[in-house]
Order: C-alpha cells, then sequence, then structure tokens
C-alpha cells in the first residue's frame, strides 16, 4: 500500500500531460495545407546555326625540329638523342656521333658548349644500323674517384 502511495501521484501526472498534450495536438489546431511543387522550367529547343562554320582546309604545320643542339652541363649522348626533340629514343645516340665525329672524339666525353648537328630524315636502316653501334659499344664507366653530381631535370 506504501508503494502504491508513492507511484499513484506520478501516474496520475503522466496520464493528466498525456491527455493535455493528446487534446492540444488534436483539438482546434489545423494544419496547413501542403503546397504544391513547383512547375519544371520551360526546356529551348536547340535551333541549327543559319551558316556552317568554315572548315580550315589545313591543319597548323607542326613545329619544326631542331637541326642542331647545344651540349649542357651533365648531358651525354645517349640522353641528347632520347629527348622528344632530338630522336625520342636513347639508342639512336650512334647517329649523333657519327654525324659529329669531327666534334667528338670520344663518344663517352663530350664538352659542354658544343654545338651539335642533328641529322634528320634519318631512313629506318641507318636507324637499325645506330641501335646496333649502341648495343656494341662498351659502357662508359666513369674513372674511379671521379665525382659528378647533376641534378634532376
Amino acid at each position: 500500500m506504501t508503494k502504491l502511495k508513492k507511484v499513484l501521484p506520478w501516474m496520475a501526472i503522466i496520464a493528466a500531460l498525456g491527455l493535455l498534450g493528446g487534446c492540444a495536438s488534436v483539438c482546434g489546431v489545423e494544419k496547413p495545407a501542403p503546397t504544391p511543387p513547383p512547375p519544371p522550367p520551360a526546356v529551348k529547343k536547340w535551333k541549327a546555326p543559319a551558316k556552317p562554320m568554315p572548315v580550315t582546309e589545313k591543319p597548323a604545320p607542326a613545329p619544326a625540329l631542331p637541326t642542331t643542339y647545344t651540349v649542357e652541363k651533365c648531358d651525354d649522348l645517349w640522353s641528347i638523342s632520347a629527348k622528344p626533340q632530338i630522336y625520342n629514343d636513347p639508342w639512336l645516340w650512334c647517329l649523333l656521333w657519327n654525324a659529329n665525329k669531327d666534334k667528338i672524339k670520344n663518344p663517352n666525353k663530350i664538352k659542354e658548349g658544343t654545338v651539335l648537328m642533328v641529322p634528320r630524315g634519318v631512313s629506318d636502316a641507318d636507324k637499325a644500323k645506330g641501335r646496333d653501334c649502341s648495343k656494341k659499344f662498351p659502357k662508359y664507366m666513369p674513372p674511379a674517384g671521379a665525382k659528378r653530381y647533376c641534378p634532376p631535370k
């Protein structure tokens, strides 16, 4: 009985709040009417231009490839022939060497500032010979104790 006396007032309060809350939400309060969604935007029809665009007869010419190259610091024939504006193939370094034998005595040692002639219009047979020459040539080995620092390009 003592438990009932303690719980009864709390039950009465909860019941009263439930009745008042329920009545207030239903009695006398009107909900607003839902608004209709906005109409979709008007779609514009595509019209073809009156006059067609002019067509160019020839595409723009490609930039001319250089016929000479000036040796920079830390360059070697391998890296020069690998450049896109030269041959874009490092195995063709023998073509550079053969064309510039009067300026280059040893293909492993080229001087900074040397102006090399770059042969253009080389046939596929000459390219094959250049690649064979590159594969037969011994790899350059720097002398013992040599210090060479080349910053990355």
